[in-house]
């Protein structure tokens, strides 16, 4: 009988290990594909030079986000002075000037959604509880950004230095689709860029 037992637990106790191999390679291969899921997402939705969140995923986000908060703006920049530089110094040194932009756009809008539209164009949706204290105050806020972007930086030995028009539509007077908000924040920016003495234009 002790021969006996001990053949089969010792087979019980092979099946256990067996079946604790299986699960551990079972759960090897879900947290894999998990991984390349997230990996992929990230790819989707996320602008390849600068990291930051592309068109898809703000059209995706953006109307979860303006409905979550009592009041939002959606902000587009476009960049003065951009294409200079990228004409006379090549394009490494204009990518580099996109990421730095980027970089300055990301940390001024804090919690808040940073965009890369696409080229030398980027956005940001801004809402009221992130900056709490600040209500509707947008003009500071956009102020605040285009102050960051405006700093000079040091890209290849060169000091260089750009700007951004900025165009905003809010939500003060009641939610509109994101689409709408970014048409109006889009027009409000070329009024800004048309006008040289004016860094940003608020949608009225």
């Amino acid at each position: 009988m002790d021969i006996l037992s001990n053949t089969v637990f010792a087979a019980a106790a092979a099946e256990h290990d067996q079946t604790q191999s299986e699960l551990a390679a079972l759960r090897a291969q879900v947290a894999s594909l998990q991984s390349e899921r997230a990996a992929l997402w990230w790819d989707i939705n996320h602008d390849d030079l600068t990291g930051l969140a592309n068109r898809r995923l703000l059209v995706n986000v953006g109307p979860t986000l303006l409905n979550s908060a009592r009041r939002c703006a959606v902000a587009v920049l476009d960049l003065n002075g951009f294409k200079p530089i990228n004409d006379q110094y090549g394009h490494a040194v204009g990518d580099e000037v996109l990421r730095t932009v980027a970089g300055r756009l990301s940390r001024s809008v804090g919690d808040d959604l940073a965009v890369r539209l696409s080229g030398d164009e980027f956005a940001a949706i801004l809402t009221e509880t992130s900056r709490p204290g600040h209500g509707g105050d947008w003009s500071s806020r956009v102020a605040a950004i285009a102050t960051a972007i405006a700093e000079p930086m040091l890209v290849d030995g060169h000091e260089l230095r750009v700007t951004a028009s900025i165009g905003v539509a809010t939500t003060n007077d009641g939610p509109a689709p994101i689409a709408e908000l970014l048409r109006r924040a889009d027009l409000a920016m070329y009024r800004a860029k048309a006008d040289r003495y004016c860094s940003n234009v608020v949608w009225d």
